[in-house]
C-alpha cells in the first residue's frame, strides 16, 4: 500500500483545465489512468470516461455503495523540505502533496476493497470507488458529469473529511474584489497559489520598488492556521507609508481578521460556528488587481446575504466584487442508519468516542445524496493537507485502511436503508 502510494504522490496532479486537451490536464489524467490500473490488477471492474471521471467497482447486486475520492491536488506552494511529488518516506512519515487529500485515504480504500474481494464472504451489494479530477477548484465539473450519465450510489462515504465522520459542512462562496490596476497603487502583485490556500507567499512593486513577503500555508477553511502573505504585505505597505489604495482597503475591510469583522459579515450559529474568510490568492488580469476571498459561512444563513453585505461594504472603494462560484452547506442527520455504521466501524478500530463534526470544508459529500465525508484526519493528529511538508504517519494510513475496510464489510452486509 505504501509504494502505491508513493507511485501515486509522484504523479504532479494539479488541475489545469484544457492542458494537453485534456478535460484537467496530464497530471489528473496520468493519476486516473494510474490508480485504475492498480485497481485492474486486482480483478476491479474498471470504466475511464474520457478524462473527466473513472471508477472501479466490485460485488454484484442491485444497491451500490458509492467512495468518492479525488486525485488533484492544490498547487506545491514553496519551503518543502522533501520533493513535494516524491513521495519521500522518512522514518515513521511519508511526505508529498496529497498523502493526506486525497490520494493516501484513495489509495486506502483501494486496498480496503482488495481485501473484501478476497475473503470467503460474497458480496450481494456492489462497491464503487469513483475518482474525482477537480474537487479542489471547486467547480466539481467531473461529479456533475458523473450525474449525468452514470448509476449514482446508494449511500456511502467521501475519504477527505475528518474522523469520527461529518455531519455538516458550511456554505461556500469564492468571491473576487477587482480595482483597476492603475488606481490600485501597485506596479505588480502576486501572492497564493490558489484561493482554498492560505497564501505563503507574496511580491509586489510599488513605484519601482519591490516587496516580498514569506507566510505560512495552510488549508483555507481555517485560516487562523497558517500565516498570511498576502495580509503581511499589504499590512508593512500601509506601516510604511505608501500611497498604495488597494492597500489601504485591504486592511480597512480584511485586515488580520479570519471571521468578516472588517467586514460585518461575523455570522456565528451555534450549530456550525463562525464565517470564516480566507484572501487566498492576488494577482493581475486584464489591467485589474483582483483578489480571491474564500469564505465558509454557517449552515443557517443564506449566500445571498453574505454577498449582499460584501457588496455594501467594498461600494466607496469603486471596485468590482463579483461571485465566482458557490456550494450550498450541507448538515445530516447524525443519528441516521449510514453514519451509525461509519461510526461503529471508527469505534471499533480506534476505541475513539467522539461525536460526528461539522467542518468550513467541502468535500463531495455536497454532491450526492447519503454520502458522508468520513475521514482521514484522526483527531489529536496532526493534520497537514494544504500546507507545505504534507504527511501521513505510516501508522494512521495503516488504521485509516482498517476503518475503511470495516465500513465497507458493515454497509455491505448489513440492511441500511
Amino acid at each position: 500500500m505504501i509504494e502505491e502510494l508513493k507511485k501515486l504522490v509522484s504523479i504532479e496532479s494539479v488541475a489545469r483545465p484544457g492542458e494537453g486537451g485534456l478535460p484537467y490536464g496530464a497530471g489528473p489524467a496520468a493519476a486516473l489512468e494510474y490508480v485504475l490500473q492498480l485497481c485492474a490488477s486486482f480483478d476491479f471492474r474498471t470504466k475511464n470516461v474520457d478524462g473527466l471521471y473513472g471508477y472501479a467497482e466490485i460485488g454484484e447486486g442491485e444497491e451500490l455503495i458509492g467512495i468518492l475520492c479525488h486525485l488533484d491536488v492544490v498547487p506545491a506552494g514553496e519551503g518543502w523540505d522533501y520533493p513535494p511529488f516524491a513521495g519521500t518516506l522518512a522514518g515513521d512519515r511519508l511526505y508529498g502533496r496529497g498523502v493526506i487529500d486525497d490520494k493516501g485515504p484513495a489509495i486506502a480504500s483501494i486496498f480496503a476493497m482488495k481485501e473484501l474481494l478476497a475473503s470467503d464472504q460474497p458480496l450481494s451489494k456492489r462497491i464503487r470507488i469513483i475518482f474525482g479530477q477537480t474537487e479542489e477548484n471547486g467547480e466539481w465539473t467531473d461529479m456533475e458529469s458523473y450525474k449525468q450519465q452514470e448509476e449514482l450510489p446508494s449511500y456511502g462515504f467521501t475519504p477527505d473529511g475528518d474522523f469520527p465522520a461529518i455531519y455538516g459542512e458550511k456554505g461556500i462562496m469564492l468571491v473576487t474584489v477587482a480595482m483597476d490596476k492603475t488606481a490600485s497603487g501597485f506596479s505588480a502583485i502576486k501572492g497564493g497559489s490558489a484561493p482554498n490556500m492560505v497564501p505563503d507567499s507574496c511580491a509586489g512593486s510599488v513605484d519601482g520598488q519591490g516587496f516580498e513577503t514569506k507566510g505560512k500555508s495552510s488549508h483555507g477553511s481555517a485560516p487562523w492556521t497558517g500565516d498570511n502573505a498576502i495580509t503581511k504585505m499589504m499590512e508593512r505597505l500601509c506601516n510604511d507609508g505608501f500611497d498604495v489604495p488597494f492597500a489601504r482597503m485591504y486592511m480597512d475591510k480584511i485586515g488580520r481578521c479570519f471571521h468578516g469583522e472588517k467586514m460585518h459579515c461575523a455570522f456565528e450559529d451555534e450549530e456550525s460556528g463562525k464565517l470564516s474568510m480566507n484572501a487566498g490568492m492576488i494577482k493581475e488580469q486584464d489591467d485589474q488587481v483582483i483578489l480571491y476571498l474564500d469564505i465558509r459561512y454557517p449552515v443557517t444563513y443564506q449566500w445571498e446575504e453574505i454577498m449582499t453585505v460584501i457588496e455594501e461594504e467594498f461600494a466607496p472603494y469603486g471596485v468590482e466584487t463579483r461571485l465566482i462560484h458557490r456550494q450550498d452547506p450541507v448538515y445530516m442527520d447524525k443519528n441516521g442508519p449510514v453514519m451509525g455504521r461509519l461510526l461503529e466501524a471508527y469505534r471499533s478500530v480506534t476505541g475513539d468516542l467522539s461525536e460526528p463534526l461539522v467542518i468550513g470544508g467541502g468535500t463531495y459529500a455536497r454532491s450526492m445524496d447519503n454520502i458522508i465525508a468520513f475521514g482521514p484526519n484522526i483527531p489529536g493528529h496532526p493534520n497537514t493537507e494544504h500546507e507545505k511538508n504534507e504527511y501521513i504517519l505510516i501508522d494512521d494510513l495503516k488504521t485509516i485502511e482498517e476503518v475503511y475496510k470495516r465500513a465497507l464489510e458493515a454497509l455491505a452486509y448489513e440492511q441500511i436503508l
